[in-house]
């Protein structure tokens, strides 16, 4: 008896990891069924994303400028690897 504990915390965490199985399969079939739809993305990430997408379609924006904002992005993402190590 000297491994109850153990024997509890082990009943519990796996009771805790079937609800979680069963939590999981329930919410992707019913994604499935309603077959969502998904709006426009928001925030920081989408408006660089966009940006960047409207650098290169841009046509009044001059091929020098563009080359300068790659070299840009460029140079801060070098920084962010740099500050990541």
């Amino acid at each position: 008896m000297e491994n109850l504990d153990i024997i509890i915390l082990t009943i519990i965490v796996s009771l805790l990891f079937l609800v979680f199985i069963i939590a999981t399969y329930q919410e992707l079939t019913s994604a499935k069924l309603t077959k969502t739809k998904f709006g426009k993305e928001t925030g920081p990430r989408a408006a660089m994303i966009e940006f960047i997408g409207k650098i290169f379609t841009g046509e009044n924006i001059e091929t020098t400028e563009k080359e300068k904002l790659i070299e840009l992005m460029k140079k801060s993402l070098k920084d962010l690897e740099k500050d990541t190590e």
